[in-house]
């Protein structure tokens, strides 16, 4: 009766420190959620493709990548700083441009996002790497775009590295969380 007694006592204290290990241990565990900040309208990066149509300037109508130093160079206007605006934004700071300029009294600008930079997805995922963005995608379906979970995956969290205002910035994100070009999704394997 004793020996059990002792069994019993080793074997709770074990499952109770493995608890513990493992809910210290988690790496999502320290990490604070994606803040809704971030998680606001896009901003513009170097690398993101824009269309841009300007009423009445055909030459302009074209396509434009966001160059490195976060400029696009538009016929009549030169270098455009776009790099960390809104869509909305660029279309105004265009706009503000030509009426500086006095080269059109009331500019209509109409600019598109073409094609975003792409997201990567690592860890415990079937088809880990890069992946290119679509418009409203969450944490789920970049997971699915990437071949879903392995077997051995923690699922419902993942770590989300997301550069704002030029910061690397982690934070644990649920399945249901919008992505946005250029972040780094991280899948954990589980521990138990």
């Amino acid at each position: 009766m004793m020996q059990r007694s002792k069994e019993l006592v080793l074997t709770m204290t074990f499952l109770a420190a493995f608890a513990l290990l493992g809910a210290c241990s988690s790496p999502l565990g320290s990490l604070p959620p994606v803040s809704a900040a971030s998680a606001s309208e896009y901003r513009l990066q170097p690398g993101d493709e824009l269309l841009v149509t300007i009423q009445d300037v055909a030459q302009a109508d074209r396509s434009y990548i966001i160059d490195s130093s976060g400029t696009i160079s538009l016929p009549l206007l030169q270098e455009v700083k776009v790099a960390g605006l809104s869509v909305r934004e660029v279309e105004n700071r265009i706009a503000e441009g030509f009426r500086a300029r006095e080269l059109l009294k009331n500019p209509i600008i109409s600019v598109q996002p073409g094609a975003l930079r792409p997201f990567y997805v690592i860890g415990e995922v079937n088809s880990p790497g890069e992946i290119n963005y679509r418009q409203g995608m969450t944490v789920l379906s970049a997971i699915s775009a990437a071949g879903g979970y392995t077997y051995r995956a923690q699922e419902g969290q993942v770590e989300v590295v997301r550069t704002v205002n030029g910061q690397e910035v982690r934070s644990k994100a649920s399945e249901d969380t919008l992505i946005q070009p250029g972040d780094r999704i991280r899948v954990y394997e589980r521990w138990f």
